[in-house]
């Protein structure tokens, strides 16, 4: 699983013009930039479907107050 964290392109954030934006080399027209990325190796249980939300424990942010990670919750799109 790949968990990334996005930031506006600082190249196109700017222009008005839709056309321009969608030509922009910096982010390749998607209007955002990869700011981290960071992967998992996560084990899905059979029989999920598509657009089905599963828990991953303990691989969610810190608590408010800075305790242990937390359960992530995602939602599965499975591509055959």
């Amino acid at each position: 699983m790949r968990v990334r964290a996005h930031k506006p392109c600082p190249a196109c954030a700017t222009r008005t013009d839709e056309k321009t934006a969608r030509s922009c080399t910096t982010c390749e027209g998607e209007g955002r930039l990869i700011r981290w990325q960071r992967t998992y190796q996560v084990r899905i249980s059979a029989g999920i479907r598509d657009g089905q939300k599963a828990r991953l424990r303990e691989l969610g942010g810190p608590g408010k107050h800075g305790g242990a990670p937390g359960d992530m919750y995602v939602t599965v799109h499975v591509i055959r």
